[in-house]
């Protein structure tokens, strides 16, 4: 539920704005679309890795990251993930997790805090690293615009030959992706390694002496 979700809200954008033939937009390094649903569809993958490893803290966690992201946009359309986010809560805090001792219980919920931190961050990372990117577009040999970057101006005259250009806030930057992706598999590797640790330990103190 949390990955369709996360598909549809970011392709919204696309699906509701001019995407024709002859449609001009600002070159990207990466589809804001991909961006958008890989960050949304986190929650989605530390659940499959609480689902799989039966972690309560971390089902809490993908919950909370859930719940976070249905604020993000002014819009409303992120809403649709409170849903998800309460289930995912409420299977978290269904009974008490059971654990060896206390120290355990405290190394998960620890773990799933460090998790939470990195989805955060990987959602600041993007984000708070945008530029302004300025161009223009000319036709290519085939027919199709070719967009050259130049600098930012508040002023900008098409030359002869030229299709459009523009001005565009917001534009991921190299860096800030690369930051961001790293944040998230992060988050994905520690959720894994913390919730396999978690049963490991478990089924060592349960095993009969």
């Amino acid at each position: 539920m949390i990955a369709a979700l996360a598909c549809v809200v970011a392709a919204l954008p696309m699906l509701q704005g001019d995407s024709g033939p002859g449609a001009l937009s600002r070159p990207t390094i990466v589809p804001r679309l991909f961006v958008v649903a890989i960050l949304l569809s986190l929650p989605a993958g530390l659940a499959a890795i609480a689902a799989y490893h039966a972690s309560r803290p971390l089902l809490i966690v993908a919950g909370v990251l859930c719940l976070l992201q249905s604020f993000v946009a002014f819009s409303g359309v992120t809403l649709g993930f409170v849903i998800p986010a309460i289930l995912l809560i409420a299977l978290g805090l269904e009974r008490r997790a059971i654990g060896p001792s206390r120290n355990a219980r405290r190394r998960d919920w620890l773990a799933g805090v460090v998790v939470a931190s990195l989805g955060i961050a990987a959602w600041i990372a993007p984000f708070a690293t945008t530029e302004t990117v300025c161009w223009l577009a000319r036709p290519g040999p085939d027919g199709r615009p070719v967009y050259t970057r130049i600098p930012p101006s508040d002023t900008m005259s098409l030359g002869l030959g030229d299709l459009g250009g523009g001005c565009d806030g917001g534009s991921f930057t190299i860096e800030g992706l690369m930051v961001g992706g790293v944040l998230e598999i992060g988050a994905v590797a520690m959720a894994g390694l913390a919730a396999g640790t978690g049963n490991r330990r478990r089924s060592e103190d349960a095993a009969p002496a």
